[in-house]
């Protein structure tokens, strides 16, 4: 896996932290689940209590906000790569 990013300055953010990713895509009954274990699978615990969906306003997409506790700067920029190497994820921040 390549980085996106590799030489991108770290942000100025002290680790371990609460941070919260945005992810976006088509709705279906699903794609929560589906976002909050593509976290998941870099962070190891990102408990479904700690998920919250939103749909769009005519429907089609929904918005999921994941927050997990971070240990470093490599594991935040990881799951980023993730989610940027996903084909069900529209957007994120």
């Amino acid at each position: 896996m390549q980085a996106r990013f590799p030489d991108a300055p770290a942000p100025l953010l002290e680790y371990p932290l609460d941070y919260t990713f945005k992810i976006m895509g088509l709705a279906s009954d699903d794609f929560a689940e589906y976002a909050r274990r593509l976290v998941a699978r870099i962070v190891g615990e990102a408990p479904p209590e700690r998920v919250r969906v939103r749909a769009s306003a005519g429907g089609k997409y929904h918005s999921v906000s994941v927050a997990v506790r971070l240990e470093s700067e490599t594991q935040r920029r990881a799951v980023y790569q993730v989610l940027w190497e996903d084909d069900r994820v529209i957007y994120y921040l």
